[in-house]
């Protein structure tokens, strides 16, 4: 069991309540208006206690570099599904995209030493939690893990979305052995803090590989796009890639990643690249007959997800990347009269159809440290210490003014 630090350090702790939920959602698109107060409703930059090691297994690590997720800014902002509430637990400090440093390590940790430099997995998984592992961890899916409400920690699904398991928005946190994989010399800071959203994109193209010179359209400029564009190309996969991007900033950077092609509207992309045909129903939106032959969805509302199924063709497939929520009055007929394939995708694991069977992230490593000069790093286009963490969301509230792509704290700077 390893020792508690004497003092306490701070990071950015997020308070889930009724009264905060309902503040947030209530604002909607007001939140960056009210944020000129000086406050988020329910986050706060504070004080927090020396953390315990659980165990022999576990790491005492310093944030170095953790970016801000959509998945954060929908909690914050009121976007989330109550759907997953049961799995997670408040107070809890933010952030599970962490290039940290490790500290210190306990009895029974082999393969990583006191001054590495290393990124998280940030999934709880069973053995964490001191259970016998469920179907899923047994088989390295942990992000799929069966048991997180259980066990000998608080619910939640993934670090930062635990009281017991504080995330990178922080001077410290702690992490299990399992968690940790370290960080080769050849990959400079601002490309290992994005190791675990490139994770993520890498592994939903992954769950559906596009076929050999198919048309694949990316739907969303943002950071999660442009990295499933990133994974296309360091995969070196044989399709045209066809990217959708609202803003200058984003579309630029798509032609830097290696875009085909790159428009600001799915259904004139649809027309251009895959001569698709346009009409007009009696009532709601254009329909299109030809199309894609995969979608990856990387926006996540209610819109993208309507139009993926719109510019699919006929048996193509959509994976939705994006975190949807709640979608009202979503119109499905494509799913069937188009036969479409459409699937979810979450987080990483042990990627079972790659020889090896090697898990997202150690494919991650190792596709960046053979691309050094893929200009990955550029898409971190806004940095900030912790202590400035409101500008920092002001910037990625407003994306078409600050022209944000991957927005990140530098933990070292602590206040």
């Amino acid at each position: 069991m390893g020792n508690a630090m004497d003092a306490s350090t701070r990071g950015l702790r997020y308070r889930l309540s009724i009264p905060n939920y309902l503040a947030v959602r209530a604002m909607d698109n007001l939140l960056p208006l009210a944020m000129s107060s000086g406050r988020i409703p329910g986050l706060s930059y504070t004080a927090t206690p020396p953390l315990e090691l659980p165990g022999p297994d576990w790491l005492r690590l310093r944030p170095l570099l953790s970016g801000i997720c959509g998945s954060d800014m929908a909690l914050l902002t009121g976007k989330s599904s109550p759907a997953l509430s049961p799995f997670t637990s408040f107070p809890a400090v933010l952030g599970h995209e962490v290039l940290a440093e490790v500290t210190e390590c306990g009895a029974e940790v082999r393969g990583v030493n006191v001054g590495d430099r290393v990124v998280i997995d940030p999934f709880i998984s069973c053995e964490m939690r001191g259970l016998e592992p469920c179907p899923s961890c047994r088989t390295g899916q942990r992000c799929v893990c069966t048991q997180t409400a259980e066990g000998s920690l608080s619910p939640g699904m993934l670090v930062g979305f635990c009281r017991d398991l504080p995330g990178g928005w922080s001077g410290e946190m702690i992490a299990h052995r399992g968690q940790v994989y370290c960080v080769p010399a050849e990959i400079p800071d601002d490309v290992a803090v994005l190791v675990e959203p490139f994770s993520v994109a890498l592994h939903a193209v992954l769950k559906l590989v596009p076929e050999p010179r198919s048309r694949v359209l990316v739907l969303g400029g943002g950071t999660v796009g442009l990295l499933v564009l990133s994974a296309l190309r360091l995969l070196k996969l044989d399709c045209h890639v066809t990217v959708i991007a609202r803003y200058a900033v984003q579309a630029e950077m798509a032609r830097r990643l290696g875009a085909d092609a790159v428009h600001e509207q799915a259904g004139a992309a649809a027309i251009d690249v895959t001569g698709a045909s346009r009409y007009k129903p009696l009532k709601g939106r254009p329909v299109y007959t030809g199309g894609f032959d995969t979608v990856y969805d990387c926006v996540g509302s209610g819109r993208s997800l309507d139009e993926s199924m719109r510019v699919a063709g006929p048996q193509g497939r959509a994976v939705i990347v994006g975190c949807v929520g709640e979608v009202s009055r979503l119109d499905m007929t494509f799913v069937w009269a188009r036969e479409l394939y459409v699937t979810g995708s979450y987080g990483y694991a042990m990627e079972h159809d790659l020889e090896g069977k090697p898990h997202t992230f150690d494919l991650a490593l190792d596709l960046l440290r053979g691309n050094s000069d893929y200009p990955l790093g550029e898409l971190v286009t806004h940095r900030f210490p912790l202590s400035s963490w409101l500008e920092a969301m002001r910037v990625n509230l407003r994306r078409s003014q600050s022209g944000a792509i991957k927005t990140i704290f530098d933990c070292r700077e602590v206040g």
